[in-house]
Parts: C-alpha cells; sequence; structure tokens
C-alpha cells in the first residue's frame, strides 16, 4: 500500500512541479487586428467538436488536433456517433469497423485480445496516445482512431501494421447528461449514464463522470459477462489557456469466453477442413462452469496543460495502471483419429490452463507544442516529448496435469457424438500445479520531435519526426531463480509530404519505420546467448487525398508496402556436444496493399462512409525453410471492405426517423499457421446489420430510440480460430438526453 500510494504522489506531483512557474503569469494580452496570432491547435478533441460519421481532425499522428487531409498519414477515424448507432461497447468490436482491420480476436476467455491490421497481427492499443494502457469500455470514449503502418514515433514499441487509439470524452462547461438502457437477444442488459458540467458559477471547475454496467448471455451455451465501469473525471481552467485534469477509470469484468473450434487431427487420410456446423450445434462450448477471467483494471492520471503564450503551450501527463487478472480456461484442443477409434466416435482431448497476473505501470508524458511563422504563408509546427515508462508483472501460469503428485488430472477425453460424455467438472485453479513462475520489470526513455511545415498557404505540407527509445527489461523466473537483463535503443524516423493540387485534391507521400524487442535470449550458432536485435518495420505510403464540395465528399486513396524485417529464424545443427537449434534475426514478412476511404453527406439528411483494402500480406523471406516462401501471413484476407450509411427522414408523417445499414466484407484468410497443405481457413462472408432509430422528446428534452439488428441474413461463418460468428440478434436500446 506504502508503494502504491507513492505512485499515486508522484503523478499529482510530476504534473504540477513542471509548469509551476507558468501557473504564476498574469493572463495573456489579447492581440487585435491583423497582429491576431492563430491560436495553437489543442492536444485533445473534445467530443462535442464533430458530429454525425465523418470526421475531419485528427490527433493521433502529430499529438495535438489537425485536419486528416493536412496530414500524409493513413487514419480512419469511427465517431462515437458511429458505434453507438450499432450497439457497439466493448473497444475491441468498434476497432473491427474499419475496412483495413481484417481480423479480430479474443483469447477464448477474454485475458488476450489482438487484431490484424494490413496483413499484420498485434496486440497494442493505446489510449489517448499512451501505448501503456488501454480502454475497456465505450462510455467514455469519444472517437477510435486507427493509424495504419509503422508509427513508432510517437508511440514506440509497435507492430508494422499500426495502432487503434481510443480518445476519451473531456468535461464540458456546459450542463448535459444521458441515460442509456439496452436490452437484447440472450439475455443482453447494458445501462450507461453520463453526466458533464460546471462544479462553481465561474465555470472554472467541470467534472465528468460516465459509467456502465453489463450482464449479458450468449448464444452459446456457458457464454457470459458481466461488467461494472465508472470513469470520473475533473477539470480546473484558472485561467485562459491552463488547465488541470485528473481522471480515473475503474473497471471489473468476468468472462466466461468461448471454445468451439474442435480441430481435426486426422492422418489416417488426406487432411481435410470440416465445418464444425456439420458435427453439432453451433451453441457447443468447451468452456463451462468454473472457467473464465476475471479482470480488474484501474488508472490514475493527471494532466496539466499550460499556454506560456498563444503559440507555446507545455502539456503534461502522469498515470499509474494496475490489473489484476485470473484467468482459467480450457485450452488446446483437438479431435484426434486414430487407427483404432471406433466408427462414429469424435474423441476430443482437451487441457486446462490458466494464470494469477499482476501488473502495474507508471507513465509520464511531458509535450511542449510551438507554432512559428515565417510569414503570412509560412509557419512551422513542433511537438517535442520525452516520455518514461516504468512497469513490473508477475505471471503464475498453471497447467493441468499431475507432476510429482502435484496439480489436477488432465480432463477425460469427451466424444462429441455423445453429449453424455460432457463431464463439465473443474477443479478450482489453486489446486492446479505450477508450471511456471515468472516477472519482469521494464523501463523505457523515449524522446520524439514532430515538425509540420506549411508553405504557400499550406499548399506544401511536410511532416517529419524522429525517435529515440531506449528499452531496459528485466525477466525474472522465479522458480529456476534467474535473471535476464536485455537493453537495448533505437531511433526511429519519419518523413512525408502534402502537395495540394487543386484546393480539392492533393497528393502525398510517407515514409514511416517502428520496432519491437523480443524480450528472450538468442542462441547463436556457437552455442553463446545474446539478446536480439529489434524487430523493424519499413513502411512507404502514397497516394492522394480528396475533399470535394466543399466538405461533402472527402477522403483518400492510399498505395502501401510494409516490410518487418529482423524476423528470428531457427535452425538445426550438431557439434562434439549434440544436436542443438541456434537463432538468427534473417526472417522477412512483407505486406503491399491498397486502401480507400470516403466520407460523404449526399445530401442533407443522407451521409455514407465506408472503406475499401487490399491486402497481400506474405513471408518474403526465411532461409530456414525455403517452401514457405511467399505463403500468405495469417488472419490477413486479401481483400476487405466496409460500408455504412445512415439516413434521416424529413417528410412529415416519418418525421423523426432514421434508418442505415453497415456492411462489411472479408475475404478468406488463414485461422493460424500450420504445416498442411490445407490449413485451417476463416470463411469468407459479407455481414449485413441493419438499424431503425427515431428521435423524439419527453419532457422537453431529447429521447433516441434506436433498434439494431445484427448479421441480418444471419451469415455462417468464423471470424477467428476461436468461434464462429454470431447469428442475427437483437438490441433496442432508449438514450434520454437532459
Amino acid at each position: 500500500m506504502k508503494i502504491w500510494f507513492t505512485q499515486c504522489a508522484v503523478v499529482v506531483a510530476s504534473s504540477l512541479i513542471v509548469p509551476l512557474a507558468g501557473l504564476a503569469q498574469s493572463a495573456l494580452p489579447a492581440k487585435s487586428g491583423e497582429e491576431k496570432a492563430v491560436i495553437m491547435p489543442t492536444f485533445t478533441i473534445q467530443s462535442e467538436a464533430e458530429s454525425g460519421y465523418a470526421a475531419t481532425n485528427s490527433i493521433s499522428a502529430t499529438k495535438v488536433a489537425t485536419e486528416l487531409k493536412k496530414m500524409p498519414v493513413s487514419i480512419d477515424v469511427l465517431t462515437e456517433q458511429l458505434f453507438k448507432d450499432y450497439g457497439l461497447t466493448e473497444i475491441y468490436d468498434i476497432i473491427g469497423l474499419s475496412s483495413g482491420v481484417s481480423s479480430t480476436q479474443r483469447a477464448a476467455t477474454g485475458n488476450l485480445e489482438s487484431y490484424t491490421i494490413r496483413g499484420f497481427t498485434t496486440f497494442f492499443s493505446a489510449r489517448n496516445g499512451n501505448t501503456n494502457f488501454r480502454s475497456f469500455d465505450s462510455a467514455n470514449v469519444s472517437r477510435v482512431e486507427v493509424v495504419n503502418g509503422p508509427a513508432s514515433v510517437l508511440y514506440g514499441q509497435l507492430d508494422p501494421g499500426g495502432v487503434a487509439n481510443t480518445v476519451t470524452k473531456q468535461p464540458s462547461a456546459k450542463r448535459a447528461s444521458n441515460l442509456k438502457l439496452d436490452i437484447g437477444s440472450w439475455e443482453y442488459y447494458r445501462a450507461e449514464i453520463g453526466t458533464t458540467g460546471p462544479l462553481n458559477s465561474s465555470g472554472t471547475l467541470t467534472y465528468r463522470i460516465d459509467a456502465s454496467y453489463l450482464d449479458r448471455g450468449g448464444y452459446r451455451d456457458f457464454d457470459d459477462q458481466q461488467k461494472s465501469f465508472i470513469a470520473p473525471v475533473i477539470r480546473w481552467a484558472p485561467r485562459k489557456g491552463t488547465a488541470l485534469t485528473l481522471d480515473a477509470e475503474w473497471v471489473d469484468m468476468d468472462l466466461t469466453g468461448t471454445s468451439n473450434w474442435p480441430r481435426y487431427n486426422n492422418r489416417l487420410v488426406t487432411p481435410f477442413v470440416v465445418k464444425f456446423a456439420d458435427m453439432i450445434s453451433r451453441r457447443f462450448n468447451a468452456q463451462g462452469p468454473g472457467l473464465g477471467t476475471h479482470t480488474g483494471n484501474r488508472i490514475y492520471s493527471s494532466t496539466i496543460e499550460h499556454a506560456f503564450t498563444d503559440r507555446i503551450v507545455l502539456r503534461n501527463v502522469a498515470g499509474v495502471s494496475s490489473v489484476r487478472r485470473n484467468s482459467w480456461e480450457a485450452g488446446a484442443a483437438a479431435i484426434s483419429l486414430a487407427a483404432n477409434t471406433p466408427a462414429g466416435q469424435l474423441p476430443f482431448s482437451r487441457s486446462l490452463s490458466g494464470s494469477y497476473v499482476n501488473g502495474q505501470t507508471f507513465a509520464n508524458t511531458l509535450n511542449l507544442a510551438a507554432r512559428f511563422d515565417f510569414s503570412r504563408r509560412h509557419y512551422t509546427r513542433l511537438v517535442a516529448g520525452w516520455e518514461y515508462v516504468a512497469a513490473r508483472s508477475d505471471n503464475n501460469s498453471r497447467f493441468s496435469g499431475i507432476v510429482a503428485g502435484v496439480g489436477v488430472p488432465t480432463p477425460a477425453n469427451w466424444d462429441l457424438a455423445n453429449p453424455a460424455t460432457w463431464d463439465r467438472t473443474v477443479p478450482p485453479l489453486s489446486a492446479a500445479r505450477i508450471s511456471a513462475y515468472s516477472g519482469g520489470k521494464f523501463w523505457e526513455d523515449k524522446f520524439y520531435l514532430v515538425d509540420a511545415l506549411a508553405l504557400f498557404d499550406e499548399r506544401l505540407m511536410f511532416l517529419g519526426g524522429l525517435n529515440y527509445s531506449k528499452i531496459q527489461n528485466l525477466s525474472l523466473n522465479y522458480l529456476a531463480n534467474t535473471r535476464l537483463r536485455i537493453e537495448r535503443d533505437r531511433t526511429t524516423p519519419q518523413a512525408g509530404a502534402v502537395f495540394r493540387v487543386t484546393k480539392a485534391l492533393g497528393v502525398y507521400a510517407n515514409y514511416s519505420e517502428s520496432f519491437r524487442q523480443i524480450t528472450t535470449l538468442r542462441t547463436n550458432e556457437d552455442r553463446s546467448l545474446t539478446p536480439f536485435d529489434p524487430i523493424i518495420a519499413k513502411g512507404l505510403d502514397y497516394g492522394v487525398k480528396f475533399d470535394f464540395g466543399d466538405g461533402r465528399y472527402s477522403g483518400q486513396a492510399t498505395v502501401f508496402d510494409t516490410k518487418n524485417i529482423n524476423g528470428r529464424q531457427s535452425f538445426t545443427a550438431t557439434d562434439t556436444i549434440g544436436a542443438y537449434t541456434y537463432e538468427t534475426q534473417v526472417g522477412e514478412n512483407r505486406a503491399k496493399g491498397f486502401e480507400l476511404r470516403l466520407s460523404s453527406n449526399i445530401t442533407k439528411n443522407l451521409q455514407l462512409v465506408g472503406g475499401y483494402t487490399q491486402t497481400h500480406s506474405y513471408i518474403s523471406k526465411n532461409p530456414s525453410n525455403p517452401a514457405i516462401v511467399g505463403r500468405a501471413q495469417v488472419r490477413s484476407p486479401t481483400h476487405s471492405w466496409t460500408v455504412t450509411t445512415s439516413y434521416r427522414f424529413t417528410q412529415s408523417w416519418l418525421k423523426g426517423f432514421s434508418t442505415g445499414a453497415n456492411i462489411g466484407y472479408r475475404g478468406e484468410a488463414k485461422a493460424f499457421e500450420t504445416n498442411d497443405t490445407y490449413p485451417y481457413l476463416l470463411d469468407p462472408r459479407v455481414v449485413v446489420n441493419g438499424r431503425v432509430g427515431y428521435n423524439a422528446k419527453i419532457f422537453g428534452k431529447p429521447v433516441t430510440y434506436n433498434l439494431t439488428v445484427s448479421n441480418l441474413f444471419n451469415e455462417e461463418y468464423y471470424p477467428s480460430s476461436i468461434s464462429m460468428g454470431d447469428p442475427i440478434s437483437y438490441r433496442l436500446s432508449a438514450e434520454y438526453r437532459f
């Protein structure tokens, strides 16, 4: 408790000390006439700044609000109105609305989430630009911004495809509240409440509280989730240009999860793929009572912003987070047919795996943003930053099986053809044997500089950046009593430009890099051990950005090519001691493709947003196994697209009604890597979601009713290697704003 109290004290202190002198300055004098300066863009985007499905600004590429058409970066913005209209409350589901995100996948009991973007799978996500924290609920999220391509200049360690960054809601001096209730298929119940406004008459002290409670079932057996979430925020702005914000998030979640893809291991005949629905009910779930994940996550942060002048702004964000996660699930499962298997039986082997995880993170980010004008036609905008991260974690892993008389038995096989054999009796996690007990400590110092240079009245804009990261990682094995320390540093560049051929059309190009450090040791050919070098990604984008009809039709078309190099490769060798395996870093993966994004207000009442992504993601170099060169990477379809529409009726007898549809296509992709000629595949599918809304008033205040029908045509498909997609379902919501 003492350590935790000290960390919380550091959070507040680190946000106050740096700009303390600036707080004592008097109010900035206002300029008049032609001498009036252009105020620096804010670091955050207020949730009230934009409405509808189309967004014009982003903060995820430069740390300050910037128009999308002025950045040589591919960013897909998912607005609050979009994911609210379709009843999406989990960040995991919201990210899947982007056409560039070709697959999302949860571990069976929800303890890990990943998504695939531009052909590369990543477990990274960000909250307000910080990859050390993550969002757990949409209640306090104003938008999700998907940054496509390598982006380590601002985000540090990252995978090549990009990152999804959630932007949270901020307090407002205008009093407003909302209450939203949802009911739906399979005993779905959710309540959400939010309120914001001033705490004093002058409006210098404001607050915001967002909270939600979820209790849901699922169409599968033993699939349920309960979640409690609350996010309070207080903001004090004693003078224009100076503000202190304190915010927190608490979430507790219990999730049973799903696991219903039995894998065929049949080597008696030619390997083949069997559709799950051909064997047993879609409702089948290998999880059950006593299995699942409990997650408790806490975030405490403070942000202070101070404008020294109308062109120089200092911002410091300090935060601590803690996570406790207990998971216990039916792990690897397979149908194993042997020569002596009786006809008609489907032996289903299972195992149990779980862990106790406890982690804490402290992160501090200091930014200085400034704008300098060279003349009336030219200016530059700089963002310089320093970020420090210190994290520690402990992981107590447990598996079924008895070793030296310790542990719990591995569950007996089931015969999937005979439900009477499905014994779901589960021993407690605490009784399972400890298979690994590890810990880790991580430190990172990151320094970055981003410069946006605008010339000739913003007709030509350059965006450049440089990041230097120094990483230290200490791995602890408590069972073997060993320690492993790795120290690495990396300088990462980015450079791009946008040239506006006309007022409505611009061409752009961008080069960027990312890196990620492997935290184990590499066995060399001479049997010595050395740390791995960082895995490096290099990406090139070029294309056009357009904004026709005074903003009614906007978007971009992008061609991209990304190489992920320094991949680890294993080789076998024999010396005087015997056979052994050594590793090198000569592997390479590559993704090439095309992206198209469009936001349009076709009429005053009809809007459309959508995108198409074509990706060829493959293994481009693998000396240890040349036969797989050219093989597609997992969970990466060649073609994917998404279109979302909304129409608001204005005819007198239909006034107040609105309707829309979200249509998404994902092509066929590999579920995971195998050595088989016939891999396990994710199905191609077109999934249609529809909605009907109605706006009315109760006691003079607006209320919105919304009916969402997901998977309207009941498409049967596997979106991941965990389970089939949900069948048709319904969600009815009512939101009252006052």
